[in-house]
């Protein structure tokens, strides 16, 4: 009976931890990637769904992003102290989770009407940095600094119920025709509502 009880104890204090703040780090294989992030941040955490994220980025663009963006993304979830990979999912044509992007833009302009992408932030940041929004993408070398935007998380308990809460490690590449565009892992969380 001690033990069943000791057993509850350690899963319930298992499933209570969520990462409290966002982190990032750089996983580059390069010495000069494209993409170098100076800062970072997302809030509120755990991310909580619907609901809305607030976000700031200032990165440095060493080189001119072009052409194709692929990208290579490992999700790894923690719920209840039990740690599984998140596999490759393929929600209306649209792969979702580790999978592998052979071309990122398209699909993000796909996943749009699917998944409440906030189109319009992506759109505006992009014309305010004179950049066109049409793929393949065209993104010159310098300072890239977005700060205290937000995006509409959507509700997850119905399309993506098994991503809808837990602790999430990401590692994500992305290049272009060029070569590594940047590797970053992050840690975040998303709890329901």
């Amino acid at each position: 009976m001690k033990r069943l009880l000791l057993l509850a104890c350690a899963l319930s204090c298992a499933m209570a931890q969520y990462y409290t703040k966002f982190e990032w780090s750089a996983c580059n294989k390069t010495a000069n990637p494209a993409v170098r992030v100076v800062s970072a941040s997302l809030e509120p955490m755990p991310l909580r769904h619907p609901g809305t994220a607030n976000f700031s980025v200032d990165a440095n663009l060493n080189r001119v992003v072009q052409g194709n963006l692929k990208g290579k993304v490992n999700i790894l979830r923690t719920v209840a102290g039990i740690r599984l990979p998140v596999r490759c999912y393929t929600y209306y044509g649209i792969p979702v989770g580790s999978c592998e992007y052979q071309n990122i833009c398209s699909q993000m302009q796909s996943a749009v009407p699917f998944v409440n992408i906030n189109w319009l932030v992506w759109v505006h940041l992009m014309l305010t940095h004179g950049q066109s929004v049409t793929c393949p993408l065209t993104i010159p070398e310098g300072n890239y600094n977005v700060e205290s935007k937000s995006a509409d998380i959507p509700d997850f308990s119905s399309s993506f119920s098994w991503l809808g809460m837990g602790n999430f490690d990401i590692d994500m590449s992305v290049t272009d025709d060029i070569g590594e565009v940047g590797c970053y892992s992050i840690k975040l969380s998303l709890q329901p509502k």
